[in-house]
């Protein structure tokens, strides 16, 4: 996965600060860079802009090889040519559309650096990347009730249903036999079909909740089940229920030790739901 947010890096990513003081999102103040001269005639004749148009080829096509479906489009600011070589760059910009990563499923996603020096360096093939200072980037994007279904289906998914399966059946409970979800007034219904032994027909329980952004991760609240069943609580289902969250699982799979997400804000509306928050791609250890 690392390889995805380093290509989301230098592959990803944000651009000058906002609101003036780069402090707020930790940046660092550039080095390395080669001398205002250089840096002068390499706009000046040309070459930069060239070099950039290259880049943004090379990291569009990099990121098509780490997604199963969807269009990229990259736009690239450097300092200079020699510096963009060298993985040193003012800002980087992605916009995806229709993504699928690792079975999750996104119908747009927008990645831009926050600061106006990113430093991510490589071993001359390009095959090995670090990353030499935290990378902040405003992300936002956009899940349709359609993506959230999709996930729902993916393989992963099939396997977290089917490890819970292996507990729930195998203590004669129930086992679950699909899952899906409905976006609407607001918030987010789920219908979670179920076998229980000795039943022929099988059951199907409907809740609602909704989300929200709390302390920079997906809350969901005032969770409600609509289904008239009696065979389970929503209490004894609490735990199963978040356990299946798509948003949660969705997250669980983007984020690792390399990346932290910090959601903003989170909104349902006409059936899909729209993100906002901040992503910091970590320095690598020396």
């Amino acid at each position: 996965m690392k390889k995805i947010i380093l290509i989301l890096v230098l592959l990803l990513n944000i651009q000058c600060c906002f609101a003036g003081n780069c402090e707020n999102w930790s940046c660092h103040s550039s080095y390395d860079l080669t001398s205002g001269v250089s840096r002068f005639f390499s706009v000046a004749t040309g070459q930069n802009f060239i070099a950039e148009r290259v880049f943004e080829t090379v990291i569009k096509n990099a990121l098509k090889k780490e997604i199963s479906s969807g269009k990229i489009d990259v736009n690239l600011d450097s300092f200079s040519t020699r510096d963009l070589k060298a993985g040193r760059f003012k800002s980087l910009e992605i916009t995806g559309k229709d993504i699928n990563i690792d079975g999750i499923y996104l119908s747009y996603f927008n990645s831009k650096t926050l600061c106006n020096f990113n430093y991510v360096s490589h071993d001359g093939n390009y095959r090995n990347f670090t990353v030499r200072e935290n990378i902040p980037a405003e992300f936002s994007a956009v899940i349709t009730e359609d993506d959230l279904n999709n996930t729902l289906n993916s393989a992963d998914y099939k396997r977290l249903i089917k490890d819970i399966n292996c507990i729930t059946g195998g203590l004669g409970l129930f086992e679950i036999t699909s899952v899906n979800v409905e976006l609407k007034n607001g918030k987010m219904y789920y219908i979670m079909r179920y076998a229980v032994p000795f039943m022929r027909k099988p059951k199907a329980i409907k809740f609602c909740t909704d989300i929200s952004a709390e302390n920079g991760r997906i809350s969901m609240s005032n969770t409600n089940l609509l289904s008239d069943n009696s065979f389970y609580s929503i209490e004894s289902l609490s735990s199963i229920i978040n356990y299946l969250n798509p948003l949660d699982f969705s997250a669980k799979i983007l984020e690792n030790k390399h990346a932290k997400f910090d959601v903003n804000s989170i909104a349902i509306k006409d059936k899909q739901i729209n993100i906002n928050g901040i992503m910091t791609v970590l320095k690598d250890k020396e």
